[in-house]
């Protein structure tokens, strides 16, 4: 049985309520800039994995590749990257492609594949782990239901400037999920009601998210206990 972790994002939001400090609780969120791939607006694929391409050129002699994964309503299954430099014909260019060769905790994330590195940049709720069975290859996968924000799995490659990549991996969403991917909700409901459900995929020195406004400390507490709410929710419609 797969499932998702909770993280501490709103115990330490609650916790800084009580400081006196304001915490930003994320809502519908865009994802950061400079994605070379974005699925927004194609249908999501719920039968079968399917493979998504894109290429760039190197402009660094070490590039972070990170995807980012948002969705509201259900879950994304990502697996089987794969990195190939084109110039000089390569092999797979990442470790651990197929999330096979354990975990371990990164940033907090007890359920992150070995040699990757996971990151909550807005502090989403709920957010991704490694789950054995559901990549397309037969290994693994990450299945992540990251919802009004983004989340981000990446590793870092040695990368020669100049040098021609070509990126891939394999996307299914799971059946609650609706028809096409969005970058937001456009339904206007919040937390895991909402229907936005995307993938994007960086290849760059790091991603940053977008600026998130710092609301009043009641606001935060009010909002964080509903986000809970519908985490745990969602938790157990998962399991």
């Amino acid at each position: 049985m797969k499932r998702m972790v909770l993280t501490s994002v709103l115990t330490a939001a609650l916790v800084a309520v009580t400081a006196g400090i304001a915490m930003a609780v994320p809502t519908n969120e865009p994802p950061p800039p400079g994605a070379i791939l974005d699925l927004n607006g194609q249908v999501i694929p719920t039968s079968t994995p399917q493979l998504y391409t894109t290429s760039f050129i190197a402009t660094l002699t070490d590039t972070a590749i990170t995807f980012a994964f948002r969705d509201d309503p259900a879950y994304i299954y990502f697996s089987d990257p794969s990195l190939i430099d084109t110039t000089t014909p390569t092999s797979n260019l990442f470790a651990n492609p197929t999330f096979t060769a354990g975990t371990y905790t990164s940033n907090g994330n007890s359920k992150t594949p070995i040699d990757w590195v996971f990151q909550n940049p807005y502090g989403s709720l709920l957010v991704g782990l490694n789950a054995g069975g559901c990549g397309q290859s037969g290994g693994s996968c990450w299945t992540d239901g990251s919802f009004q924000a983004y989340d981000e799995l990446s590793q870092t490659v040695a990368t020669t400037i100049g040098h021609s990549y070509n990126l891939s991996f394999y996307v299914q969403g799971n059946s609650g999920n609706p028809l096409n991917f969005s970058q937001l909700s456009t339904n206007g409901l919040p937390g895991s009601v909402g229907n936005a459900v995307d993938v994007l995929a960086y290849a760059q020195g790091g991603v940053q998210p977008t600026n998130v406004p710092e609301p009043s400390s009641l606001a935060v507490l009010g909002a964080g206990l509903i986000l809970l709410g519908a985490a745990a929710r969602k938790r157990r419609e998962r399991a």
